[in-house]
């Protein structure tokens, strides 16, 4: 009996050979890459959200602290004290999360913990000498914080780019993976159905990954691009600002009294407020630049080069453009409606890192909020 394979059995078992390795392969990247989409949703985008809650916490911590060292306001009292326990949450789902990212766990533990405690150290104090009734000693250090807040800037946007790095390489082991999967879909090219079913596979989810980022640069609750996105997009329009001797121009908008808006209305009409907000300062900047959720009630809009020279025209266009909206806020006086304050920075990048357009808007942010609200307010250099 002769046992040798004829040509068809032995081009069919080559065939059936192929098709088992390329079965086994291809499961292998496609669970690679579901793996790497997986991580994205449960670590990533996670340590990101809380992550990027860090700074707005410590930012609104320092202005509520300034707030209550300079009016003793008990609501002001509060709002510091139920924002430390929001603070607390993030940084302990941080410390959960981090685990698998060295260097994130290092940045958290030896940067931002250490500052954070050291700026909780320095608003307990000016808590403590407001309510013992030494305002004269707690108005002289009233602004001391702020040198902690600038330096965690800096810690805040390592934070950023390490998440970055995070996505990134997950990224690129899900399009290792991808890229293995179609070279083994070429090599049986016999096999075309079953190829065909993995090309769709790895399309879906590749698209799946696509939508995945995208989401963790979009604000759930208005729709608008995130800090994250604001990040990202404020390092490029630097550079490319610095390289092509651009003028740079950020505008930094706050929703006012939008803590008394919640206390009065309820945190839903807060949450519609904000969406309403968001909305128009959308709809009415048009194709003048991108707006941006900051944090909180905060919002940002970067311009574009050509639209520099009409920074304080464009912020005050969006300042009556929310008005128009006839939000009813009886606590708001004299309007009683929302409003909104706005700080507008313009420079011409030199040496200096991006924050220092950042500050610029917050420090003229501030003069409009210190100076009455519902007003535009400009540093231009």
């Amino acid at each position: 009996m002769d046992k040798r394979l004829s040509a068809i059995q032995f081009y069919l078992l080559l065939a059936l050979l192929s098709l088992f390795i390329t079965s086994v392969w291809s499961y292998g990247a496609f669970m690679d890459m579901e793996q790497e989409n997986r991580r994205i949703v449960e670590e990533a985008i996670p340590i990101s959200n809380a992550a990027s809650e860090l700074f707005p916490i410590l930012l609104d911590q320092e202005l509520t602290v300034r707030s209550y060292t300079n009016d003793q306001d008990p609501r002001s009292l509060l709002q510091y004290q139920q924002s430390q326990k929001t603070l607390d949450q993030a940084i302990g789902q941080i410390e959960r999360l981090d685990r698998n990212h060295p260097i994130m766990q290092q940045i958290i533990r030896q940067e931002a913990l250490p500052l954070i405690d050291q700026m909780k150290v320095f608003y307990d104090s000016q808590v403590a000498l407001v309510m013992e009734g030494d305002f004269g000693q707690a108005n002289v250090r009233r602004y001391d914080g702020v040198g902690n807040i600038n330096e965690f800037r800096e810690v805040d946007k390592k934070i950023r780019s390490d998440i970055a790095k995070i996505i990134r390489e997950a990224s690129e082991r899900g399009k290792k993976a991808s890229d293995s999967a179609k070279w083994m879909i070429l090599i049986v090219g016999g096999v075309a159905v079953v190829i065909l079913m993995a090309f769709v596979h790895s399309f879906q989810l590749e698209r799946s990954k696509r939508v995945l980022v995208q989401r963790s640069l979009t604000d759930p609750l208005t729709k608008i691009a995130n800090r994250r996105a604001f990040d990202e997009d404020m390092e490029v329009r630097w550079r490319v600002a610095r390289t092509e001797q651009y003028r740079a121009a950020l505008i930094l908008i706050d929703v006012d009294s939008f803590k008394a808006y919640n206390d009065t209305y309820g945190h839903l009409s807060g949450d519609s407020c904000l969406i309403a907000v968001a909305r128009t300062l959308k709809k009415e900047l048009q194709d003048d630049g991108m707006v941006y959720r900051y944090g909180g009630e905060e919002f940002a809009v970067l311009l574009d080069h050509k639209r520099t020279e009409q920074a304080v025209m464009i912020g005050e266009r969006l300042r009556q453009a929310v008005i128009r909206l006839d939000i009813l806020h009886e606590t708001s006086l004299p309007l009683r409606k929302v409003s909104i304050s706005a700080g507008v920075a313009v420079l011409t990048p030199g040496a200096e890192k991006e924050s220092v357009l950042i500050e610029m808007a917050d420090q003229a942010l501030y003069r409009s909020k210190e100076h009455g609200r519902n007003r535009v307010t400009a540093d231009v250099s």
